[in-house]
């Protein structure tokens, strides 16, 4: 508002609101001011400005924090660092603008987006780690609860529902892998970088950095400023989890229909048709799934889309990245907690499995091995073999508890499914118990930033 007046006179209000931020950054004010709060710290440190001076606008800058952020009354403003900056002049006078010094909205709102960035991170890891508690807990209850398995939607092979369960944590465990990688990459500082090239101001930007938890900065001032590879990379991580997640949906979604009707979902999760009583849709799974495919990944999308024709500085196309990743983290914080609840409540309807059972051949593969290996024939004679009295009408098939019970890795075996259920229970526990110690360190840096 007041740079554009002293630049060439004051914007028409339709225009400043048209490229105004002041919305999307109520996700960042709060690490606005912290990071603000950490530049006067430095200022003072590096004798840019008195102790004096430094703790005034300090105490202003915890008391706009304390008083909170309306974005719906500040029209005029272009974001938030414009609205604070001016606050700061009106309730200090001109000491209020040194805070202008050594620093760029450029910088500023990279670091906060950052800190911000690294949060949401946490609750996804920690969101995470509880569906995959969920997840492990329900393999070790259907470690042995036959499940018909598909493949090209067709009945392949019997497998368990501790099995399918298995599937779902060896997933979540990878995106982990891929969430703890993000988060170093995201935890670095961009602070003291300017607006490109840095600043003529002496800042320890590894100081800076260590006062907001970072483990280390971002090295190049350009890279720094101008690049939103980090949230990028984090967007494209959650979207790839989530539609491999959205493939699982289908699955359960399958079972829940009234002609296999494999499991049973807790009625919390189920809707009613207006008109058709009988129904029950399974409506929580189907939004979810519409979030993902429709939306998160339509996010990321976008985000490639601004960014792909914008130069490696900073340009205002990159605030309308950041509104889309936030999106993102929404749909997946939500969504996840909605699909935790539901694999808590399902059951498997084993009358219903029995009846497939006796319907369909899904253990011919595991008895034309075993006759094979039994005879010392060659698998090939075997299996046509088999597929001659199939065409006949005459069921060939293992039992399936036999069929279940395959050597290999990583199988149906159901020992093998409820040893290694148990076995990560043990690692979910210890790295939900290291991720709740990196939470409470941050809490502790940002609190004692905004309280003393």
């Amino acid at each position: 508002m007041y740079r554009r007046e002293l630049l060439g006179g004051a914007g028409s209000v339709d225009k400043i609101s048209y490229i105004s931020s002041v919305v999307d950054d109520a996700e960042i004010f709060k690490y606005v001011i912290i990071t603000l709060i950490v530049h006067v710290n430095e200022l003072e440190r590096i004798g840019v400005i008195n102790g004096n001076v430094a703790g005034r606008i300090r105490d202003v800058l915890r008391d706009i924090w304390r008083g909170g952020y309306e974005p719906g009354k500040l029209g005029s403003y272009e974001d938030v660092h414009e609205y604070i900056e001016a606050e700061l002049i009106r309730r200090l006078g001109g000491i209020g603008g040194w805070i202008g010094i050594g620093r760029s909205r450029n910088d500023h709102v990279a670091t906060a987006i950052r800190l911000k960035l690294r949060r949401a991170l946490l609750d996804l890891i920690l969101i995470t780690l509880k569906l995959r508690e969920v997840i492990l807990n329900k393999a070790v209850e259907g470690y042995d609860k036959v499940i018909i398995g598909s493949t090209h939607r067709q009945p392949a092979q019997v497998t368990t529902l501790g099995h399918y369960m298995l599937y779902l944590d060896d997933l979540s465990r990878d995106f982990l892998g891929e969430l703890m990688h993000v988060y170093e990459l995201v935890n670095k500082s961009p602070l003291g970088s300017g607006p490109l090239t840095g600043t003529m101001v002496g800042i320890d930007r590894f100081r800076e950095a260590t006062e907001l938890g970072f483990d280390g900065v971002v090295d190049n001032t350009i890279y720094a400023t101008g690049s939103r590879y980090f949230i990028i990379s984090t967007a494209s991580t959650i979207v790839n989890y989530l539609v491999e997640v959205g493939r699982f949906i289908n699955n359960l979604e399958m079972w829940l229909m009234p002609q296999l009707n494999y499991l049973s979902a807790d009625p919390s999760h189920l809707a009613t048709s207006s008109i058709m009583p009988h129904k029950r849709n399974p409506a929580t799974l189907e939004v979810f799934r519409a979030r993902i495919g429709g939306e998160a990944v339509g996010h990321l999308m976008a985000m490639y889309s601004i960014l792909r024709p914008v130069e490696s500085g900073y340009q205002l196309d990159l605030q309308e990245l950041t509104r889309h990743m936030w999106s993102i983290v929404k749909i997946a914080l939500e969504g996840l907690s909605i699909l935790m609840d539901f694999i808590n409540g399902v059951k498997v309807n084993e009358d219903s499995i029995k009846e497939s059972l006796s319907k369909y051949v899904v253990t011919a593969a595991e008895y034309a091995e075993t006759v094979s290996m039994r005879e010392g024939r060659p698998f090939r004679d075997v299996y046509n073999e088999v597929a001659r009295e199939l065409r006949s009408g005459i069921k060939v098939g293992l039992d399936v508890n036999d069929a279940l019970m395959k050597p290999v890795r990583g199988s149906s075996n159901p020992r093998q499914v409820i040893d290694n259920a148990k076995s990560r229970l043990n690692e979910v526990r210890e790295l939900m118990s290291r991720v709740n110690s990196m939470v409470s360190r941050l809490n502790e840096i940002e609190n004692k930033l905004l309280t003393t």
